[in-house]
């Protein structure tokens, strides 16, 4: 039964797929305030998605129908980078 268990237990590990394989495909009109929001309820967040793709977005207010985004694991007690924007639909 011992053996069964670490059987199953290993098929559970390679099936759960990685953060880092997470993506999403920005749409027209979307924004990393909308899609913080979307994916955690939490707007405030955003800045964890510009951190995770800092090397294709130039400018945090402007994304790019096409774009794919790397989706970390958003934890909300990271804190936001310094003079980042929250982009063109978040609050002002």
């Amino acid at each position: 039964m011992r053996v069964a268990t670490g059987l199953v237990l290993a098929v559970v590990l390679l099936a759960a797929p990685a953060a880092a394989d997470r993506v999403h495909v920005v749409q027209p009109g979307e924004s990393l305030w909308q899609i913080a929001a979307v994916l955690t309820g939490d707007p405030t967040l955003w800045p964890l998605l510009y951190r995770a793709n800092r090397d294709q977005i130039v400018d945090p207010s402007r994304l790019y129908p096409g774009q794919e985004l790397s989706i970390p694991d958003l934890e909300p007690d990271a804190p936001a980078p310094v003079g980042a924007a929250p982009g063109p639909s978040g609050p002002r």
